[in-house]
């Protein structure tokens, strides 16, 4: 409960710190409010435009033909995930194609007061068709007026001229041509045309301008989120995009598919020349030898030796197509070529490094158009198609390995056959190997031609790679700038601003501005009281009868002091502070009058040996006699030593006389002892003046006799590292039952009056 306590305490008294600034804090909230209001003037909205696809993740399913009759096609198995549609969603290609079909190489706005506010579509006044445009014409800025229904005002720096709709505009920069557009004449004023750099543009959408993420992580749900100040062109250019990205799709699956067929009629034109011979050969040997039927025996034998043929002439098959495969990689015409499709190898190796040939192929291609094989990119990908390139030969030869010992496997198998056909007549055994053969040309045909039925459906299939769930829209609030925000920041910062500048320059300024400062005082320290600020002049402030606002607060002390010393032990009091000017010699003066207001025999002693100013203050001269020469163990009586002092009759002083050479070694003699001894008997207090602890170490000396001891500290003035050293004192007891006073107090100082632990409003 103590801790809450504090630190309730320590709150409020941090609100009341800022609150005497409350007129900087609201000047400068109204400044931040200003100019947050001002900010949002100058800014154009920016909408959010958004569109939900469920993509095709084909490493995770069978893709779209999953199911169907054209699930075993393996011209549909190309391996793509989520990330890789992603990527190819957000190409600077893609983008560049979008932008430059939708016309936007061309900027239209209005100037207004304070922005420009651009149009689109059917807000348009005039439509831009660039014919040439140079990297001048970017920096350019036209403007075009509709003058009637066949001609139009142009302003190029300046300068004035009057075209027709649909004339050719020649100049350095450009060549355009203008049309008149849907709202030709809804503005009087002219028309701001800039043109764009479409290449920059696309680099911009691509790295930060339309994102695509997934709705969770590992989920096929990716949103395209896309910021434009002007809807319907985000929704357009979100709507092309999907377009766009559709027919590349389609395109390039139609490029590999056609290249496959190329092959496959290469090869099925020299089956077809084989077949013929084969079966002109059979023909022609049964009406030379006139063989009509075989018997039943070897009609069973060829059935066995028939199954083992059709092993064999499959693996035959996948080695021809393996053999055609390597012929056509190692040919140097087809070094930029796709590769066919593997044709049934059931190899998962060569059909990933097939897809990956070709995806790389159709991506060197398309850098092609736009650039030259120099460009760093397409040479990257010459490399990397070069080392798939390699993989792939390497690959068919180890399936070419295992397809021939495949092969001499079947072909054991078909001696075995063969062997049982030894009873069977030689000429029978020869129309056998010739059907054998027949049989084998045959298989590889009708598969051949089954391929190509197959490759030739894939063209006809138009089915996209994902589906929209949503459709693009735009979200009617602003995603830029954010009002309600912006109203904050400035809230915030008009707030933040002048705290921070009052906090830096309370901790730059290394005075004691509050007792707060004072550490240890607010902890453990006894605080007798605070002083106000008073106007430069006399030295005494209390005067009977008078009552002023820093007299009460003498006599605050006063009532403190009474209050500690319940039994009236605190007679010698000693005055101290941690350098010179914090105001003890003005207190000590104006405390001994308090005290003598009320009866009290007072004395004051100027043992400040050093720069003594007591009895300056006062208007009292120095005598010849003094403290110092009482100490030195002069004869001088201490009724020749006490003044009295003319602001107050029970106010007496004993001044320093004559400075002395030596002050600490006067202090050490034992007549010290004895003044204060006498003064106790002939007064109710002896207040004594001493020179500061922080220089020189006379107060120590004197403190032994003394019964308290009043530390100054004043405001603006003392610094927070000199506190320590009362902090020293109090600690180690090297001054008696010390007290601390806090001096010079204006408004923004004092906040609470303390006395003895008590607070006064």
């Amino acid at each position: 409960m103590e801790t809450l306590n504090s630190s309730s305490k320590a709150t409020v008294g941090l609100m009341l710190r800022y609150l005497k600034y409350w007129r900087i804090f609201l000047l400068s909230l109204i400044l931040c409010l200003g100019l947050a209001f001002l900010y949002l003037q100058t800014q154009v909205p920016k909408y959010r435009i958004t569109s939900t696809l469920l993509l095709q993740d084909d490493s995770k399913d069978g893709g779209l033909f999953k199911g169907t009759a054209f699930s075993d096609l393996n011209l549909f198995a190309a391996t793509k995930t989520v990330y890789d549609y992603m990527e190819m969603l957000r190409s600077r290609d893609l983008i560049y194609s979008v932008l430059n079909q939708l016309h936007l190489q061309t900027k239209y706005s209005y100037a207004n007061f304070i922005t420009t506010e651009e149009v689109y579509g059917s807000q348009l006044p005039v439509i831009v068709n660039t014919l040439f445009l140079a990297p001048a014409a970017f920096q350019l800025e036209l403007k075009i007026k509709p003058l009637n229904k066949e001609k139009y005002i142009l302003i190029e720096n300046g300068k004035t001229t009057i075209y027709k709709y649909g004339a050719v505009v020649i100049r350095p920069q450009y060549k355009i041509t203008v049309q008149r557009g849907p709202a030709a004449f809804r503005e009087g004023k002219p028309v701001l045309i800039a043109f764009r750099d479409l290449y920059k543009t696309a680099q911009a959408y691509s790295s930060a301008g339309l994102t695509v993420m997934p709705v969770i992580k590992d989920a096929n749900t990716v949103v395209l989120t896309l910021i434009d100040p002007i809807p319907d062109r985000g929704i357009d250019i979100l709507n092309t995009l999907l377009k766009m990205y559709n027919q590349e799709n389609s395109r390039r699956k139609n490029q590999t598919a056609l290249q496959t067929i190329d092959f496959i009629n290469a090869k099925l034109k020299g089956l077809n020349a084989h077949l013929t011979g084969a079966e002109e050969d059979i023909e022609n040997y049964k009406i030379k030898n006139r063989i009509s039927l075989l018997n039943d025996d070897a009609q069973m034998n060829i059935q066995n030796s028939g199954a083992a043929g059709q092993q064999l002439s499959s693996t035959d098959v996948q080695l021809n197509v393996v053999n055609s495969l390597s012929r056509y990689l190692n040919n140097s015409k087809s070094t930029f070529e796709l590769v066919p499709s593997t044709l049934g190898l059931k190899d998962p190796t060569l059909q990933n490094l097939t897809d990956k040939y070709n995806n790389l192929q159709v991506e060197r291609q398309r850098l092609l158009r736009n650039t030259s094989e120099l460009n760093p990119l397409v040479v990257t990908l010459t490399e990397q198609l070069s080392a798939l390139k390699s993989s792939l030969v390497e690959n068919l030869r180890m399936i070419k390995k295992g397809l021939l010992l495949e092969k001499e496997n079947y072909r054991n198998q078909t001696a075995k056959s063969d062997s049982r056909l030894g009873s069977v007549p030689a000429l029978e055994r020869g129309l056998l190997e010739r059907s054998r053969e027949q049989g084998v040309k045959t298989t590889q045909y009708q598969y051949l031609l089954q391929k190509r039925e197959e490759t030739e459906l894939s063209l006809s299939a138009t089915i996209p790679s994902f589906q929209i769930v949503e459709s693009p829209g735009y979200d009617p609030n602003p995603a830029s700038p954010k009002v309600q925000l912006s109203y904050l920041i400035s809230i915030l910062a008009g707030l933040s601003l002048p705290m921070g500048v009052i906090y830096l320059r309370e901790v730059m300024n290394g005075k004691v501005r509050e007792t707060a400062d004072a550490h240890y005082i607010n902890t453990k320290g006894n605080i007798l009281g605070e002083l106000s600020h008073k106007a430069i002049g006399e030295a005494i402030v209390v005067e009977k009868g008078k009552s002023t606002n820093i007299s009460e607060l003498f006599r605050y002390i006063r009532s403190n002091l009474h209050f500690m010393d319940m039994e009236k032990l605190n007679k010698v009091m000693l005055v101290t502070s941690s350098s010179k000017g914090e105001g003890k010699t003005f207190f000590c003066i104006n405390l001994g009058i308090t005290l003598s207001l009320i009866g009290k025999k007072v004395v004051l002693l100027e043992f400040d040996l050093r720069k003594p100013d007591l009895l300056t203050a006062i208007s009292l001269e120095q005598p010849g006699h003094g403290l110092s020469g009482y100490l030195a163990g002069q004869h001088i009586e201490i009724e020749e030593l006490i003044m009295p002092v003319p602001a107050s009759e029970n106010l007496s002083v004993i001044g320093c006389g004559k400075v002395p050479d030596n002050p600490s070694e006067l202090l050490e003699s034992g007549r010290l002892e004895l003044l204060i001894a006498e003064l106790r008997q002939r007064f109710d207090y002896i207040i004594i003046d001493s020179s500061p602890v922080g220089y020189v170490a006379d107060a120590f000396t004197i403190g032994q006799y003394a019964d308290a001891s009043i530390y100054l500290v004043r405001y603006n003035y003392t610094s927070k590292t000199d506190l320590s050293i009362f902090t020293e004192i109090a600690e180690n007891k090297r001054l008696k039952n010390p007290m601390i006073v806090f001096n010079d107090a204006k408004k923004e100082n004092k906040n609470i009056y303390r006395y003895g632990r008590y607070a006064y409003n």
